[in-house]
């Protein structure tokens, strides 16, 4: 005689149905022999979002004729699928295209893997899948991750730097002392460059005096455009109103700049905003 489910087991099997499909959906495709398949989404797995313009997956490979064989196939609804000539192939450098304003910026997609730049019989399959990272650390070839250096983060960077000279009023700005922290405040004016809302972001910033480079940049933010306000909080608890001066102010500082995503022509993507700053 078979026994009723308990309540807490019938609830677990519930619950397995409830993820069944998602999990199916989050599972990795099996090898297709002949073809080259895979999918291009967010890193949380979830359909690329904001004004995308095209999205380019590239293979390159060599048949067994020894000819030189490309394919860039058609990513339909976050997908790919490749018939390829029977050879040897590795995938090669695949981007997002995505407009933001008055821009379309390219971005590199990051293969998920090891396999991608390996060579790959087409008997057996290729199965590649791409995200897209808006922000999070980029590859550094072995270099430890530097806030400085824009090429180190897929996100938006600011060149936060102290001014010396104040050509405005004729005189050296006041050195703070060792110690201060410098708390800067960037509200959204905008959405993200993938169409996300955000929240207000606050980046702290130590300031070294003694050292070459005085602070930080403010480095990794999500695309977007922003109003940028800051105060140094001094040793003793005391604290002082930075004053700003972001692109087309020079010689003025003002409280509160604009920081808006600019386009780099040269590479296609986003440039470092430059920002200086001071106290009275």
């Amino acid at each position: 005689m078979l026994r009723p489910l308990s309540l807490a087991f019938r609830f677990a099997l519930a619950l397995f149905a409830s993820a069944g499909p998602a999990l199916a959906a989050a599972a990795e495709p099996d090898p297709k022999p002949g073809y080259a398949i895979g999918r291009v989404t967010m890193e949380d797995g979830s359909p690329l979002s904001g004004d995308i313009q095209d999205v380019t997956v590239t293979l390159d490979g060599v048949s067994e004729a020894g000819e030189k064989v490309h394919y860039s196939p058609a990513v339909k609804n976050g997908a790919y699928r490749q018939k390829l000539v029977k050879g040897q192939y590795t995938f090669g450098r695949s981007t997002v295209q995505v407009k933001f304003g008055e821009h379309t910026y390219l971005y590199k997609l990051v293969p998920k893997g090891k396999l991608w730049n390996k060579s790959q019989d087409a008997e057996e399959g290729l199965v590649q899948d791409f995200v897209w990272k808006p922000t999070g650390l980029a590859e550094t070839y072995g270099a430890k991750p530097d806030p400085n250096n824009a090429t180190h983060w897929h996100g938006m960077n600011i060149g936060l730097r102290f001014q010396t000279y104040r050509e405005d009023i004729k005189t050296t700005p006041p050195m703070l002392p060792e110690g201060t922290k410098l708390i800067l405040t960037l509200v959204p004016t905008s959405p993200s460059i993938d169409g996300r809302t955000l929240k207000p972001i606050t980046v702290e910033r130590d300031w070294r005096p003694k050292a070459t480079t005085y602070n930080d940049d403010l480095n990794d933010l999500p695309p977007a455009n922003y109003e940028l306000t800051g105060v140094a909080r001094l040793p003793d608890g005391s604290s002082k109103p930075l004053l700003l001066q972001g692109m087309g102010h020079y010689p003025k500082y003002y409280p509160k700049v604009a920081i808006t995503v600019g386009y780099d022509a040269i590479l296609g993507g986003m440039w470092k905003a430059p920002v200086g700053w001071v106290t009275d």
